[in-house]
């Protein structure tokens, strides 16, 4: 089957402009896309998203912030569950500092990305869905990649948590995050190995009611987590449960809400081998074995059994000389 792929690019942003007009030609001709979508500040991303699942294609490459991965992230959720045919996805972020920095590298640092976004394999993963009653008590859906925050502060503060058969009840103003994928939504950056094994939500929780909560959110200090459980499955009921993404740009507000893992939901383009990333070599190098470990393994060694071994013979000969 050929691949026809549809590029969507954010140019709604000052730093996103400066990165197209950088590296913009090579990222056309590596990619060499069907279709090709720039958002301005007057454009829908909505409808340029169904523009480009209703034009048939089959490999559909979003490059923007964080703040519009995640809008289309939502977005192509949501139209994959009203009935739309799932396709091959490819995310590109670039965050302010990275676009800045991109204008002393040449077009060629990217290759092995752009190579993943063409020739690279899908895989199903798992993603977030929530469901909510809004204030006009209408039924809603968002859906998540990282995680999704709630904080419970209403007056009265009351909120319950229901995790499998397990309840708990929170009387205080408390702050619920629950998580599920650890790395950024990032084709190049994401591990296959990781994908595998977040497939319960995990929740946590911290309290906002202490003295210093003020001091702590002008210094942008997130508060203490505890662990709560994890689940595939998670409730929560309160009086005002206030949502919101990691990310901004999503808030909203509900009494109940209901957090589940969704799985194998959408194809997401990854390399054929992980990334090799500054982290990652960094803990490899400073992976040492103890030195006893190494002293242990070189006297297992065959060379040294052998030459043990001889001393050995040489020591019973001489023992029975001495006899």
């Amino acid at each position: 089957m050929k691949t026809s792929l549809h590029l969507i690019l954010d140019c709604r942003k000052p730093h996103m402009r400066f990165f197209w007009r950088r590296h913009g030609l090579r990222i056309m001709e590596r990619l060499t896309p069907a279709g090709l979508s720039f958002l301005t500040p007057h454009m829908m991303l909505e409808q340029e998203l169904r523009k480009a699942l209703h034009a048939g294609s089959n490999r559909l490459v979003i490059i923007g912030s964080p703040e519009l991965l995640s809008q289309t992230f939502h977005l192509l959720m949501k139209e994959f569950e009203s009935g739309q045919p799932p396709c091959e996805i490819g995310f590109w972020q670039v965050t302010k500092k990275e676009a800045w920095f991109s204008m002393l590298q040449t077009s060629e640092t990217f290759s092995p990305l752009l190579h993943t976004f063409r020739n690279g394999h899908a895989v199903p993963v798992n993603v977030i869905k929530a469901r909510y009653t809004d204030q006009n008590s209408q039924l809603e859906t968002a859906y998540f990649w990282n995680e999704i925050i709630v904080q419970a502060s209403g007056q009265p503060s009351s909120s319950i948590v229901t995790i499998g058969e397990e309840e708990w009840t929170h009387q205080d103003k408390v702050r619920f995050r629950l998580a599920l994928h650890k790395e950024p939504l990032h084709s190049w950056r994401i591990n296959h190995s990781h994908l595998l094994k977040a497939n319960d939500l995990q929740v946590y929780t911290a309290k906002l009611s202490s003295p210093t909560d003020g001091v702590a959110k002008l210094q942008h200090v997130p508060p203490s987590e505890n662990w709560l459980g994890k689940g595939e499955f998670v409730q929560l009921h309160g009086n005002y449960l206030q949502m919101s993404s990691p990310y901004g740009g999503w808030t909203a507000e509900t009494q109940q809400l209901q957090v589940e893992v969704l799985p194998r939901s959408l194809y997401l383009l990854i390399p054929m081998i992980p990334a090799r990333t500054a982290e990652r070599s960094r803990a490899n190098l400073l992976t040492f074995k103890p030195r006893s470990l190494v002293v242990a393994s070189r006297q297992r060694s065959p060379q040294n059994a052998v030459k043990n071994s001889g001393k050995s013979m040489d020591n019973v000969f001489r023992d029975d000389k001495n006899k």
